[in-house]
């Protein structure tokens, strides 16, 4: 039920020299059908922290009161709509939706200075409709810090026990207090194969740690830009009000997944290091390299997901040799039973001839850019902090990127960026997030067509 199709950047590498890189793309899709897919599990763990309360859209009108919480003083207003009502509404509209089965699953966890269980796992059918919505409009009662990781592991509690398709939809707009704890229950729903949709509200929240869950569970982030940003950041923030469609993407994009908790074994040769596993398509995510078998997700039948493998070869003689072996498991929802692939040879032939060694396959090397636009905007951020000029040559290479690969919402908001550098010697907050979120979300497909790039460029590329 899987299809797996491999290409390693070269069929030919050089004989006798050390330490060559070699990046194998592996193209899956599912050919398993939308009757094989089980009931739908999926968790809301939602920030109720008092700045949730902050008014975000819609006009207000002051009256003269003000409150005092979590140390924060808060102008008290009428009318208007904050965070956490725009996320009642939208947390609303999605139990309503027509699409969701009598049998598919909701629970809902709140979490500030401690995490509590609002809604067990329930079935979403009419019997039920009542109770769901009481749940959800009592986030409004409850307010204090941010212990996302006290959320995370309450919801890891309830999650773990179901089966089938799983799936954990966590909003907030803060940084956490249990940094930590978030990154221990993040591996551990990594382990249990269940992906994180986290949306990030405002400016406040960690982006470097949103991204961290999302990696590891191979999950997406979101930016919700509260307040208007310019075009270009536009194509990759999401306003308030687009949260409740948002959530309806990911609902059908799980509908949708009929392989889950695919996994990856790689038995590779002696001395071949294998360095990094990334997904390239449809989200930039890196693979945790220190679970094995490796984790790589559900996988689509709409849709293909593409991953890179990086390896380092070691000196060989000239001849046709089998550098590793890949195999895949995975579950099929609904079909309780757990199946594989049969294993797939990655070779490749050692030459002496130059010009074997130089035909590369030009749609593996856009994959390999297309994941290091994320490695170099990472590193632009952390320069801007102390050297804005290195800021922004970082991001001229990564701008270049964009525009060979056709990425114009990512070249858009790298130009943004490049310009506040210029004007103010940083780069703000809002856009900060943009760049990073974008990274991960605003991939293109790629295609065979020629970049136009040489050997020599393709090998400075693929350092980063």
């Amino acid at each position: 039920m899987l299809d797996v199709k491999i290409a390693p950047h070269k069929s030919y590498l050089m004989a006798d020299t050390p330490n060559q890189k070699l990046f194998i793309e592996l193209k899956l899709r599912s050919e398993g059908k939308s009757s094989f897919n089980s009931s739908l599990s999926i968790a809301f763990v939602v920030d109720t922290s008092g700045s949730m309360r902050e008014i975000v859209s819609g006009s207000t009108v002051f009256t003269g009161e003000t409150q005092t919480i979590d140390g924060n003083t808060y102008n008290i207003v009428t009318g208007g709509n904050s965070k956490i009502g725009i996320l009642i509404d939208g947390l609303k509209k999605f139990v309503s939706s027509s699409k969701l089965k009598n049998t598919d699953r909701i629970s809902l966890v709140k979490f500030d200075d401690y995490a509590k269980v609002l809604l067990p796992f329930t079935n979403i059918e009419d019997k039920n409709k009542d109770a769901i919505v009481k749940a959800v409009e009592s986030l409004i009662d409850y307010s204090g810090g941010t212990s996302m990781g006290a959320g995370l592991k309450e919801t890891l509690n309830l999650i773990s026990k179901e089966t089938g398709n799983r799936r954990i939809i966590m909003l907030t707009d803060g940084r956490t207090s249990d940094e930590d704890l978030v990154k221990e229950i993040s591996t551990e729903l990594t382990k249990e194969n269940i992906p994180v949709i986290a949306i990030g509200i405002g400016e406040d929240w960690n982006e470097e740690l949103i991204t961290f869950i999302t990696d590891k569970t191979q999950g997406k982030p979101f930016y919700v830009a509260t307040e208007s940003l310019n075009n270009a950041a536009d194509n990759i923030a999401i306003n308030p009000s687009d949260i409740p469609e948002t959530m309806m993407k990911e609902l059908d994009r799980a509908i949708n997944e009929t392989l889950t908790g695919l996994s990856l074994n790689i038995n590779a040769v002696k001395d071949v290091v294998i360095d990094r596993i990334t997904r390239v398509y449809p989200e930039v995510s890196e693979v945790d390299m220190s679970i094995k078998p490796h984790s790589l997700g559900n996988i689509n039948s709409k849709e293909n997901a593409v991953f890179i493998i990086e390896a380092t070869i070691p000196e060989r003689k000239p001849l046709r040799s089998r550098l590793m072996q890949l195999s895949f498991t995975y579950d099929v929802p609904g079909a309780n039973h757990r199946s594989e692939n049969p294993p797939e040879d990655v070779i490749v032939e050692f030459t002496t001839d130059e010009s074997k060694a130089s035909i590369i396959d030009q749609e593996v090397v856009q994959l390999v850019q297309q994941r290091n636009v994320g490695g170099l905007v990472e590193k632009a951020l952390k320069e801007a902090i102390y050297d804005p000029d290195a800021a922004r040559r970082t991001l001229d290479i990564a701008r270049s990127m964009t525009i060979k690969l056709g990425n114009t919402a990512m070249t858009g908001i790298i130009e943004h960026a490049q310009n506040e550098i210029r004007e103010n010697k940083t780069i703000s907050p809002g856009i900060s997030k943009t760049l990073t979120i974008g990274s991960k979300t605003q991939t293109v497909k790629i295609g065979t067509e020629k970049n136009g790039l040489s050997d020599e460029q393709i090998r400075k590329h693929t350092k980063s």
